[in-house]
């Protein structure tokens, strides 16, 4: 028995089922795609696309809607990105490339996407994809330059966001600055006045 899914016929179904179907294979092919870059801690080569495309039994109709699913994530990635919408943004580019991870510009969309979420986070694991996804970037597109101007910013430090009020912590803190400035300043008033004395 053949381990090939089979394709219900075009009367069997539903344009709904039809839908509901292709949103499902595309997710179970972004899946397969993430979960085999896991597993090996590399970037996906062209035969990986193709035999894990093989093993689901996709026919070129299935390859054609992944094709324009990948044109629809760009976009989405593309406009959270503007709108600093960052785990948004990284959502979106990382399916985009694991549906096409030989492109240099969602490669790059990918990378701008992990450096605005370390800006805001500091997560030293953000920066890290960011600069993973940077030179992938330089691997497919060497003349690239807006990736060689995100490497760069990677080498500053991060700017973290500050929302909400101070931490009890930081509060403590700035009060204990302000008592050593105080102290400080009353100790060169008092200095002055004993010089002025003698």
């Amino acid at each position: 028995m053949s381990r090939e899914r089979q394709r219900p016929r075009p009367s069997e179904e539903s344009p709904l089922d039809s839908d509901f179907q292709d949103e499902a294979i595309l997710q179970d092919y972004i899946t397969r795609l993430l979960n085999l870059q896991d597993t090996r801690q590399t970037f996906l080569e062209e035969a990986d696309l193709e035999t894990t495309a093989r093993d689901m039994g996709l026919t070129d109709e299935d390859l054609a809607k992944i094709e324009a699913s990948v044109a629809a994530h760009q976009q989405r990635g593309a406009n959270y990105l503007k709108y600093n919408r960052w785990n948004e943004a990284v959502e979106e580019f990382r399916q985009a490339v694991a549906l096409q991870p030989f492109s240099a510009e969602l490669s790059l969309g990918l990378a701008t996407a992990f450096k605005g979420r370390w800006q805001k986070t500091g997560s030293a694991e953000d920066r890290a994809l960011a600069e993973r996804y940077a030179q992938r970037t330089i691997e497919l597109d060497a003349d690239n330059e807006a990736t060689y101007q995100l490497l760069k910013e990677l080498d500053r430090t991060p700017i973290r966001a500050t929302t909400g009020s101070p931490t009890a912590s930081q509060k403590k803190f700035s009060n204990a600055l302000l008592l050593a400035f105080m102290l400080a300043l009353a100790a060169l008033i008092a200095g002055g006045v004993l010089m002025l004395l003698f």
